[in-house]
C-alpha cells in the first residue's frame, strides 16, 4: 500500500502486532497476500530495492515451511517408531501373562499331585486299620465310629480334588487305566 510520501509497504508492513508469535490465531496467509499485493506495486512502480526486499521475505516463508515439513516428518516417524514400540511391548507383556498364568496353573497342578501321592498310602493305611477294626465292646464302637468319620471327610476331600477309586481287583490288566490313575493323581 502506498502511503501520501509514496511508501510502499514492505514485509515489515505485513506482519502487524496481532501476526506476531503467541498474539493470536490470525490467518497466516494474510500476510503472505499483503507482501504479495507490496510486490505487485513495487514491480508496477520498477522500486527494484523493495521487490528484492519482499522476495527475501517470500524466500524466508518458503525456507520456514521447508524446516516445518521437515520437522513434521521426523516427528511423524519418530511417532510410528514409538507406537511400534508400544505395540511390541504390549504383545510382550500379554505373552508374560499368558505364559505365567500357565506356569502358576502348571505350578499349582504339580504340587497338588506331589501332595495327593503322599496322601495316598495314608488312605492305604486307613483301609487296612478299617479292615482290622473289630469293634467289641461300646467305646471300640465310639472309636471306629470316629474313625469312619474321618475316613469319610478324607474321601470327600480326595474326591473334591478328582481323586477316584478304581477297581482292579478281580479285573484284568489295563495299561490305559494306570495313566488315567497317573493323571487322575496330578488333576
Amino acid at each position: 500500500m502506498e502511503d501520501s510520501d509514496g511508501y510502499v509497504g514492505g514485509p515489515e508492513d505485513a506482519t502487524s502486532d496481532s501476526d506476531a508469535p503467541g498474539a493470536g490465531e490470525e490467518e497466516p496467509a494474510s500476510g503472505l497476500i499483503f507482501a504479495l499485493q507490496s510486490y505487485k506495486e513495487a514491480l508496477a512502480s520498477n522500486d527494484e530495492s523493495k521487490a528484492a526486499e519482499i522476495e527475501a521475505f517470500i524466500k524466508s516463508i518458503e525456507d520456514e515451511k521447508i524446516e516445518l515439513e521437515k520437522k513434521l516428518a521426523a516427528l511423524s516417524e519418530e511417532f510410528s517408531s514409538e507406537k511400534d514400540r508400544v505395540l511390541r511391548i504390549s504383545a510382550d507383556f500379554d505373552n508374560f501373562r499368558k505364559r505365567t498364568d500357565r506356569e502358576r496353573l502348571s505350578l499349582v497342578t504339580n504340587a497338588q499331585g506331589e501332595v495327593l501321592e503322599n496322601l495316598l498310602p495314608v488312605l492305604d493305611n486307613f483301609e487296612r486299620a478299617k479292615a482290622q477294626i473289630k469293634a467289641e465292646s461300646e467305646a471300640e464302637e465310639k472309636i471306629n465310629n470316629s474313625y469312619q468319620s474321618i475316613y469319610k471327610q478324607f474321601m470327600e476331600i480326595l474326591g473334591s480334588l478328582g481323586v477316584m477309586p478304581v477297581e482292579t481287583i478281580g479285573n484284568p490288566f489295563d495299561p490305559s487305566m494306570g495313566k488315567q490313575e497317573s493323571n487322575a493323581l496330578t488333576v
